[in-house]
């Protein structure tokens, strides 16, 4: 086996080990006020904008403990719901039981091989977590080109990345004290080469970040076109546990401003300080 063979192994099972003990709370991320409801409001709103009709065929690559596949399945759609841990998808089987919807797959796959799918097979496809982990630039282009390859002509594809941007902000946020001697590397790695790897139990890595400026030009390279691209949190990633209260002691205007951070996620100016980044490419 090659060194860069072995480094992709070892990465593998460092992301498998890591949902292995966080299977559970990965399912109710989304959910949690301060950590990914607003993400996952976000995203629903942007992926419907360019959904086809229900009874279209959609893959969900990456997808977990199947949240989206489980949304789109509820709304009409056929959706094969694939991802890395075994563990993840034992959660989604029963959660897809317990929501009373049906799945045309659920399939333990890497999105850096899609093979076991014929070209053009499917109307839309999701990739909203397999990026983050794959820290080679050779195994990026892979998945990129898989979802081109798997995808119909005309469909869309939803893909999340992670924000280099973000780095410094998470750096001095005193809630995490990430500043110290011990982490300044880890932090200045994180920064000037784009990898978080914290060689912690249970820590979210090893993990590439991007700078939103590059996201289109990669995905582009792939033979996409580029029609969107999103901040997840919109420009409130940094006021999430007040905007949960904000929800809850005035519910008749957090509509109106949930609706409105929906419409401002994309603008050029606010894209940047999102923690999470969802491009939104057509296949021509």
């Amino acid at each position: 086996m090659t060194e860069a063979a072995s480094e992709r192994e070892k990465s593998i099972r460092r992301v498998r080990r890591f949902y292995e003990v966080s299977a559970q709370r990965e399912w109710e991320r989304l959910e949690h006020p301060t950590q990914g409801a607003l993400e996952f409001a976000i995203n629903k709103a942007w992926i419907q904008k360019f959904l086809p009709g229900p009874g279209s065929r959609i893959l969900d690559i990456g997808g977990g403990p199947g949240r989206y596949s489980i949304w789109l399945a509820a709304q009409g759609y056929r959706v094969t719901l694939a991802d890395l841990s075994a563990n993840l998808l034992a959660i989604a089987r029963g959660k897809v039981a317990e929501e009373d919807v049906e799945l045309e797959g659920v399939i333990e796959a890497n999105a850096t091989d899609l093979s076991r799918f014929a070209n053009e097979s499917f109307d839309a496809v999701l990739c909203l977590g397999p990026m983050y982990h794959l820290l080679d630039e050779s195994d990026r282009q892979a998945v990129a080109a898989e979802l081109f390859r798997v995808l119909k002509p005309g469909g869309h594809a939803f893909v999340a990345f992670l924000n280099h941007l973000s780095a410094l902000r998470a750096a001095v946020n005193q809630d995490i004290p990430f500043f110290t001697p011990y982490t300044f590397d880890i932090v200045k790695r994180w920064h000037y080469d784009h990898v978080m790897d914290f060689p912690v139990a249970g820590i979210f890595s090893p993990a590439w970040v991007v700078h939103p400026r590059d996201v289109a030009p990669f995905m582009e390279r792939q033979g996409f076109r580029s029609v969107e691209l999103v901040s997840s949190q919109s420009v409130a990633g940094d006021v999430q546990a007040h905007l949960a209260l904000f929800a809850e002691r005035q519910p008749e205007l957090y509509k109106w401003v949930l609706h409105e951070l929906v419409k401002l996620a994309n603008d050029p100016t606010i894209v940047g300080s999102g923690w999470h980044l969802l491009y939104i490419g057509q296949k021509p």
